[in-house]
């Protein structure tokens, strides 16, 4: 179940980098869509069990004051420091041991000194840590509210998980909880917090077999089931449907094309945003692959630059932004019956292909777009990955040269949650 997430892995400083992701401003769009069909799960969610670990992690800071000085390093964030360094020391090599945020950066920062710290952790752990992946599912099933304080089911979920771990129940775990605080007191202390709690070997492997990504028992599996599969107004959007559909598939052939056809059948009352996502998509995947055609073949000619308007002799980049302008009036239709926002959103953006025009045009189109795209990424902007050697020329910077990939009309660029529920079914199940 290997896919390619878009996670940041490193700080690019403000004006200087050239934003490596979403080239074309495509993914905005896809991800409100996604909400719409399945709100508060994000693609950056793998491994539920981080929810268990969010509930515990309540309990353990409850009462631990926020010092606003230490933006990052509250006691939530020192608690997710430590759970993350106990799975590094006890399982580095442990191929169950995946989906973990900062697993990286926390093998290196262990390596070099031992310990984590705000510096060694994640640059922005309160959007790519598991609290920030996570909050906004925590939050919707009653685990945690906006603040990281206590939900109506944090002591269910809590309950669950200590009765699997053999404690007798939330009651009987409220001496480890204890202790757990304890050890954020101590990394908190001094000008400088980090995760030196004073454990031995034992303590460390205590909270790495706590909420080890697998290790989940029937009680706290079923608990976090419930919560994610009610049949009330809680109710997750189409997550329900797509949870039950997942049996059909196998991981080779699981695509989201096909899973939203099955969605179709049981769930008829999400057939007009289906529509949507299917329409939006056709319209990105022509954009998508003629920019990566363009780029592929630009790159293959050095310093005196590619002029772009020649790439309407390729057969494939043709066929790419035939009838390109059709394609943007069905996305606009479909949209504006999901939802006026996203309609201007598209229209906002993408405006420039809404008429027809010529293959070398399209070209010199796509590119004045992605320079826009890039300039607004930022109150700085984003430098382009190519630079203009004139009106109609274009220099592939060596960053952004690879070689040519196969283009894929009919398959969606982007993903809406299949995957993420995916991984949640098999480690629940």
């Amino acid at each position: 179940m290997a896919i390619t997430l878009p996670f940041l892995t490193a700080y690019d400083p403000p004006g200087t980098s050239e934003g490596s992701l979403d080239p074309l401003g495509l993914y905005q769009i896809a991800d409100q869509l996604a909400v719409l069909l399945v709100p508060a799960v994000r693609e950056r969610m793998q491994r539920i069990r981080f929810l268990t670990a969010m509930a515990v992690g309540v309990l353990v800071t409850e009462e631990l004051d926020d010092d606003p000085t230490l933006r990052d390093a509250s006691p939530y964030l020192v608690w997710e420091w430590l759970v993350v360094e106990a799975m590094i020391r006890q399982m580095r090599d442990d191929p169950d041991l995946w989906g973990v945020p900062g697993t990286l950066v926390a093998k290196h920062a262990l390596d070099a000194h031992g310990y984590l710290d705000a510096r060694s952790y994640l640059k922005t752990p309160r959007i790519f840590g598991f609290h920030g992946v996570f909050k906004r599912l925590a939050v919707r099933v009653g685990l945690v509210d906006v603040h990281l304080r206590p939900g109506p089911n944090t002591d269910g979920l809590v309950d669950a998980w200590a009765r699997g771990m053999r404690l007798g129940g939330l009651d009987g775990a409220r001496p480890l909880i204890s202790r757990w605080k304890a050890a954020v007191s101590r990394c908190l202390e001094g000008k400088s917090p980090r995760t030196k709690p004073g454990w031995g070997a034992d303590a460390w492997e205590e909270l790495a077999h706590a909420f080890a990504p697998s290790t989940g028992r029937v009680r706290e599996r079923r608990y976090l089931c419930n919560l994610l599969l009610p049949s009330d107004e809680r109710r997750l959007g189409a997550f329900p449907t797509i949870w039950q559909l997942q049996s059909e598939f196998d991981n080779e052939g699981f695509r989201e094309e096909l899973l939203h056809e099955r969605v179709e059948e049981e769930e008829p009352i999400y057939r007009q945003l289906i529509k949507a996502i299917r329409a939006y998509e056709s319209f990105a995947r022509c954009l998508q692959d003629a920019f990566d055609v363009l780029k592929a073949e630009a790159a293959k000619v050095d310093t005196h630059g590619f002029v772009a308007p020649e790439i309407a002799r390729d057969g494939e980049y043709r066929q790419c932004v035939k009838s390109l302008h059709k394609r943007y009036g069905e996305a606009h239709d479909a949209l504006g019956e999901v939802s006026l926002s996203l309609q201007n959103l598209f229209c906002t953006r993408f405006d420039a292909f809404a008429e027809p025009m010529d293959g070398g045009n399209c070209a010199l189109a796509l590119c004045v777009h992605h320079e826009a795209v890039q300039r607004a990424k930022s109150a700085d902007g984003k430098r382009p990955w190519f630079d203009r050697i004139g009106q109609d020329r274009i220099y592939i910077r060596h960053a952004y040269r690879e070689t040519r990939r196969e283009v894929l009309p009919g398959r969606y660029v982007h993903e809406y949650r299949g995957w993420p529920i995916r991984r949640f079914y098999f480690d629940l199940s």
